[in-house]
């Protein structure tokens, strides 16, 4: 029973902050499912498109519709790489600067939000705890995965 209760509270805390991130980037355009991305782009200048799924653990088709909505909105670019034609690299452009600026704010109050009846032990132990399920989830899926395509 404690499983249901583990997932009902990850799903009702993942819709909320879709909900919350919508809100606060919809002057830019930028929903829940773009911010992820262009904050990584931001943080990484040049990262291929595949090491950013790598980063957030999202399939190949989720990062190309989420990055050609960020280049349509003039807010990242991507140039081929030097080395490899085939390699797509992403940068952010002047454009993005306020949406990042934006996206910070946002993402300390709603850090706020989650951890406000929390003492600092509390929350510093709460996020320790979710890490570790985030990583049992990932790797449980990956080996699934794995094992189903090595035995069909």
């Amino acid at each position: 029973m404690n499983q249901l209760s583990y997932t009902k509270s990850a799903s009702i805390i993942h819709r909320q902050t879709n909900r919350f991130y919508d809100r606060a980037l919809a002057s830019f355009h930028v929903g829940c499912g773009q911010q992820f991305f262009l904050a990584k782009i931001y943080e990484h200048n040049g990262i291929s498109m595949y090491d950013l799924a790598k980063t957030g653990h999202f399939d190949k088709g989720t990062v190309t519709k989420a990055v050609q909505k960020l280049e349509e909105l003039g807010y990242i670019q991507s140039c081929a790489d030097g080395d490899d034609r085939r390699i797509r690299r992403l940068y952010t452009t002047p454009a993005a600067e306020p949406v990042i600026q934006t996206l910070r704010q946002s993402k300390q109050r709603w850090d706020r939000v989650l951890t406000e009846s929390l003492s600092p032990e509390e929350a510093a132990e709460l996020l320790r705890l979710m890490t570790k399920m985030a990583e049992n989830a990932y790797h449980y899926i990956e080996k699934g995965v794995s094992e189903s395509n090595a035995n069909p």
